[in-house]
């Protein structure tokens, strides 16, 4: 009886093992799959900053300059914030337990979420207004 209870307990244990890292593989695969989603918008970000620089020289009328520097600093903040989360992200968490990883991934995934949305917001405003000025 002692014996089945062990072997019992062995296979559980492996199980949850292998449910951590499931977990983990999971989690892991969600955050890189919208980091590159979001890396897949950053010729679009750039595209408009270009854009948006270029208007600033030329554009006199200061409502549409004070405009264009909102949505230039809108879309550098969100330029920021994909550069500092790559930064900051360490997709190994060597010497960390499963729990551990689990957590950091999820918030990081909440964190590569928040960048996501300020890409997208900064992006869709800056080509609303671009296709706004009269060419």
């Amino acid at each position: 009886m002692k014996k089945l209870f062990i072997a019992a307990f062995a296979v559980l244990a492996l199980s949850a093992c292998n449910n951590g890292k499931d977990q983990e593989k999971a989690l892991q695969d969600e955050v890189i799959k919208i980091h590159d989603k979001v890396m897949g918008a950053d010729n679009r970000l750039m595209d408009n900053k270009m854009k948006i620089d270029t208007l600033l020289t030329t554009i006199s009328d200061t409502i549409q300059k004070a405009e264009l520097t909102r949505l230039h600093a809108e879309l550098t903040t969100a330029e920021e914030a994909m550069e500092n989360w790559m930064q900051s992200f360490d997709p190994e968490q060597a010497n960390k337990s499963s729990e551990e990883k689990v957590a950091y991934l999820t918030d990081q995934k909440k964190q590569i979420m928040t960048v996501d949305s300020l890409m997208n917001a900064a992006i869709d405003k800056s080509t609303q207004y671009l296709n706004t000025i009269k060419k």
